[in-house]
């Protein structure tokens, strides 16, 4: 499939899981995975490793080291640099906008902010491409895809954020790496 049907495909996603959330149409869902997780998990060991990666992968800490990886990228390829760099803003600055349009309440009220989409997994999943951009093999796309896994999870059954959010966030970082592939192939076809 072209990219660009790949983008719209997503967006097309994004925006009915969007309404669904408005009209409420996924809140069985929500609550089935979430049973289902707590029916699940029962180990005390992974609860406190789904807390201990949900705290170190914090969206603020995810940007710092986007930030650390910048920098050294700069140094190497300053092309790469704002190219990257552009591509990371704009994915969490639409992250951001939608949290803000949607103001989708929390599962747990007690946490603080919006739910929608989950800024924990879309910052990992930033990070995550980011790292396999610039070094792709297969540990470390093995590796980034269990972190990518655990921290979904753990959103979820720490109810910070709804199923849904999750999948809200894997929708936008989609889009916007076939957006960035797009963008790729359209300037290497224009420096031919």
């Amino acid at each position: 499939m072209r990219d660009d049907l790949k983008i719209i495909l997503m967006s097309l996603c994004l925006l009915i899981l969007m309404i669904c959330i408005h009209i409420d149409l996924t809140e069985p869902l929500d609550n089935f995975i979430y049973e289902w997780l707590h029916g699940t998990i029962n180990s005390n060991c992974v609860v406190v490793y789904l807390e201990i990666i949900s705290n170190i992968f914090k969206p603020l800490h995810c940007l710092l080291m986007i930030l650390m990886i910048l920098i050294f990228v700069f140094f190497y390829n300053q092309f790469k640099f704002w190219w990257y760099g552009f591509w990371c803003f704009s994915v969490l600055f639409i992250g951001t906008f939608f949290k803000y349009i949607i103001q989708r309440p929390r599962p747990d009220i007690s946490i603080d902010g919006y739910s929608f989409p989950s800024m924990h997994v879309l910052s990992v999943c930033l990070l995550v491409s980011l790292i396999l951009l610039l070094k792709n093999n297969k540990w470390f796309t093995l590796i980034c895809t269990l972190l990518v896994i655990s921290i979904i999870i753990s959103r979820i059954y720490l109810r910070a954020h709804f199923f849904t959010d999750t999948i809200g966030s894997l929708l936008i970082i989609g889009t916007m790496l076939q957006a960035l592939k797009l963008g790729n192939a359209t300037s290497t076809q224009n420096n031919r």
